[in-house]
């Protein structure tokens, strides 16, 4: 490897996203996240090189597949896991991939944006912070976790102050959601 790839890569930033935790949380404050505008908004305020989306699927859902086809063309790294089936209940759990792969790669960038309020992170955010890994948490206020807030104080942004820019618009002509 040479010097400038080198300097490039320290200097890289990489998004992981929590689906469900940023999906569910748009819409419990009534609206619904326009990933392709999501996207846009990492690589342009944070010069992301890579966003990975973390993602629980239903095998027998044809709506996810074609979302997940979407996301592609947008440029996103998919890591998708199927959901189990706990009577009512449906699970896919995701947090061991997104947290693999931060570790995994974690000589492949400086910075970390990682969409999730999930408490369950905050020991892994210590470690790469202890390994000077920059941490920024975007979040919904209402789902971030206390331990992340601790941590990392102003390094938590509120993904609720980001609806103007990322909130999904109905499309009149195609009345879709």
């Amino acid at each position: 490897m040479n010097k400038k790839t080198d300097k490039a890569q320290k200097k890289a930033t990489y998004a992981f996203i929590d689906a469900s935790n940023i999906i569910y949380g748009a819409r419990a404050e009534g609206w619904f996240i326009d990933q392709k505008k999501l996207f846009r908004y990492l690589k342009k305020k944070f010069s992301t090189s890579k966003a990975f989306f973390y993602y629980g699927k239903d095998s027998k859902n044809e709506k996810q597949e074609k979302f997940l086809k979407k996301l592609k063309t947008f440029g996103y790294a998919l890591r998708v896991k199927a959901i189990k089936r706990f009577g009512e209940r449906t699970k896919a759990n995701c947090d061991v991939d997104l947290t693999m792969d931060m570790l995994l790669m974690e000589n492949e960038y400086n910075r970390a944006i990682i969409l999730t309020g999930d408490g369950d992170f905050a020991p892994l955010f210590s470690y790469l912070i202890s390994k000077r890994k920059k941490i920024v948490v975007i979040s919904s206020p209402k789902r971030t976790a206390k331990e992340i807030r601790n941590l990392l104080g102003g390094g938590v942004l509120s993904f609720d102050d980001l609806r103007y820019l990322l909130e999904f618009k109905k499309d009149k002509k195609r009345g879709r959601p």
